[in-house]
């Protein structure tokens, strides 16, 4: 039966997913697969490790394991949740009254939609646009950094170096383990390709003065040794300046949605951890969300990008005070 099994799986096409109606396997040929999979959790590590160079990591399922079961998750979103995150925000009045301050600087960024060269932005880009662009490029001309740091470059490169050169001024880092290739040509940009996880704390603190930027777009994900863990356990609380510090892909105050944790896997946790740390911070203060504007506040948003393009985004931008 573990043969037959096998064969169906073997039929679907690479990437993809079966539909919640998939009536191809039967009870008996589930619990079979099961018994098989289940034994595998604890096999040795030289056979897991072959395991995950197929791109497959196997774990348990039940209240100890690290991933949310799919009957946990449903069971979740089927009730009101008495998680609430809405208390790392300030009052909605100062989230409004920042993001009218930022409209002054904004009003200037005007990229075209689709760019021939590979060193200027545009808005198709699919990495870093809507309005995380138009908010970081806003923060670089109003709070004028002497230097940005940015951990996990793409897009966001060319947003930070058109805001410098506006400025007048400004040193733009980045720390990117698998750089695209036009960050490589990037003129003035310095280039680490290392895993944040390699660079020591006190290179951030050596370079990162008053006022000065770290823009954070990690691979989200909290497990041991993660880029994530060193950044938001080590390096933000070791900054001993006052700065501003930006997160993408954060959907505070809401979580991913169902369907990217049930049906694609994408539970990406950063967001906990980052308001476990903000949440009561006296030197943390939120300044910015796109996620929560577009919550609460998506006529303000859709003005703030005044018909350049839609609104919308993960960008988060909070102060942290000095140590």
């Amino acid at each position: 039966m573990l043969e037959r099994t096998l064969a169906k799986l073997a039929t679907v096409p690479a990437g993809t997913w079966l539909p919640e109606d998939a009536d191809c396997f039967d009870r008996e040929e589930i619990q079979e697969l099961g018994a098989v999979l289940g034994r595998l959790i604890y096999a040795p590590s030289v056979l897991r490790k072959q395991l995950e160079a197929a791109g497959v990591t196997i774990t348990r399922s039940d209240r100890f394991g690290e991933l949310p079961t799919v009957a946990e998750l449903e069971a979740s979103f089927a009730k009101p949740s008495l998680l609430s995150l809405e208390g790392v925000f300030p009052t909605p009045d100062l989230m409004r009254r920042f993001l009218l301050e930022l409209e002054i600087q904004a009003a200037e960024f005007q990229p075209p939609e689709e760019s021939a060269s590979p060193h200027q932005f545009a808005w198709r880009n699919g990495s870093f646009s809507y309005s995380d662009a138009v908010a970081y490029y806003a923060m670089l001309r109003k709070y004028r950094p002497s230097t940005v740091i940015e951990v996990g470059s793409g897009d966001s490169a060319l947003v930070a170096q058109a805001a410098l050169a506006a400025n007048g001024a400004g040193r733009l880092i980045s720390i990117t383990e698998n750089p695209p290739d036009f960050l490589r040509t990037l003129p003035g940009l310095e280039l680490i390709e290392a895993p944040i996880q390699t660079v020591e704390t006190s290179f951030f603190t050596s370079r990162l003065g008053h006022g000065d930027v770290l823009f954070l777009d990690t691979s989200h994900t909290v497990h041991h040794d993660s880029d994530t863990l060193h950044a938001l356990l080590r390096v933000v609380p070791a900054l001993r300046h006052q700065a501003y510090i930006h997160l993408h892909d954060i959907n505070l105050p809401g979580t991913r949605s169902l369907e990217e944790m049930r049906d694609h896997q994408v539970f990406w946790n950063e967001l906990y951890l980052l308001a476990a740390y903000l949440m009561g911070n006296p030197r943390c203060s939120v300044l910015y969300g796109s996620a929560w504007h577009m919550r609460h506040n998506l006529a303000g948003l859709t003005a703030f990008m005044a018909h350049r393009y839609a609104p919308g985004g993960g960008s988060l931008w909070f102060s942290q005070g000095p140590a």
